[in-house]
């Protein structure tokens, strides 16, 4: 059975944590999530194992080295956070992120998870003047049988790479944003500024939750494609 390593940093938001985490692991069914959630101070109020689909969650202190725990991939969520306002629980999910790129194990950052990949291996993040909401084209700049196909992006974010980490190619641009993919050199391991995740039923129960607001919901009305995306790193994961 797949074993998948979460960081499961949108706990807090029912829609886009729990339903973005389902979004994700569908396509890796039958497996095994085990959920990592370093932001938190008490997790007591969140149900630390359950199953659905298929998938069987759990949710586990962060270990001291995530080899041990033998994954076939490793995910990064996004957060309510920021990376340009770094906190100290970043430095564990930082880490968990290093060592995975270290030991060649799958890894994909998603939003905040793509800019702490790239901060953690040594890229920049800053924070824009201006926040984007916007379901936005893509445009590939170079060539990766994962992001080149994905046409279209949910963004939500402030924070941007604004340098790439050594070894990373850029491999999808947006109007607004010049690193919204990224591959590392020769290792499984990727990164996209928007949410894959975010699918029509995610963004409707957020929005039905009053977890987003009439603006945001109009904003991603559009149709995206992140779900083949989501689809592919699962094939190239299962064992």
């Amino acid at each position: 059975m797949t074993r998948v390593v979460l960081l499961d940093l949108l706990v807090e938001r029912p829609a886009f944590g729990q339903g973005g985490n389902a979004e994700i692991m569908v396509h890796f069914a039958p497996a095994e999530c085990l959920l990592l959630t370093p932001q938190l101070d008490n997790r007591e109020s969140y149900l630390s194992e359950w199953e659905s689909n298929g998938v069987t969650y759990r949710r586990i202190d962060v270990p001291e080295s995530i080899i041990d725990l033998e994954p076939d991939a490793v995910i990064c969520s996004g957060s309510k956070a920021n990376v340009s306002n770094w906190e100290p629980w970043m430095d564990d999910a930082a880490r968990v992120l290093q060592q995975a790129v270290s030991a060649n194990i799958p890894v994909l950052g998603i939003c905040f998870g793509h800019q702490l990949l790239c901060k953690a291996l040594g890229g920049e993040v800053e924070r824009s003047s201006k926040r984007t909401d916007s379901v936005s084209p893509l445009f590939s700049v170079g060539m990766d049988t994962l992001l080149s196909p994905t046409r279209k992006g949910l963004f939500t974010h402030q924070d941007h790479v604004t340098r790439l980490p050594p070894g990373a190619r850029r491999i999808i641009s947006a109007k607004h944003c010049e690193n919204a993919g990224m591959r590392i050199a020769g290792k499984p391991v990727w990164g996209v500024q928007f949410h894959p995740e975010a699918s029509r039923a995610v963004i409707d129960q957020a929005h039905a939750d009053g977890d987003m607001d009439d603006a945001e919901f109009e904003a991603f009305e559009p149709e995206h494609d992140g779900g083949k995306l989501l689809a592919a790193f699962a094939k190239l994961c299962m064992p």
